[in-house]
C-alpha cells in the first residue's frame, strides 16, 4: 500500500465508510481498507458500484466479502490492484 500511496497526487487517512462515499461522489478516486468485515463493506460496495465505480477486495475478489476493500472510480481499478500486488 505504501507504493500505491507514493503514486498518488495526494493521500489522506479517512476511516470507516466516508472514504467510499468520496469515491462514489467523485471527490476521490481510490479508497482502501486492508482489513474489513462483510458488514463494514456490504453497503458501501453497493453505493460505489451504483455510482459507476468498482469494488473488490485488495486481492481482486469481487464484492464485499474478501476481508478487505478497494473501491475506485472504475477507470483506475486494475492499476490500483497492480500497485497493491494483486
Amino acid at each position: 500500500m505504501v507504493d500505491l500511496g507514493r503514486r498518488c497526487w495526494r493521500t489522506r487517512g479517512v476511516g470507516d465508510s466516508w472514504q467510499y462515499m468520496l469515491v462514489a461522489e467523485g471527490a476521490a478516486e481510490i479508497a482502501t481498507d486492508p482489513e474489513a468485515t462483510l458488514w463494514d463493506m456490504a453497503a458501501v460496495s453497493i453505493v460505489v458500484e451504483e455510482a459507476g465505480g468498482r469494488f473488490t477486495g485488495l486481492d481482486g475478489t469481487a464484492g464485499p466479502g474478501a476481508g478487505s476493500g478497494l473501491a475506485t472510480n472504475g477507470l483506475l481499478h486494475e492499476q490500483a490492484l497492480a500497485a497493491l500486488g494483486a
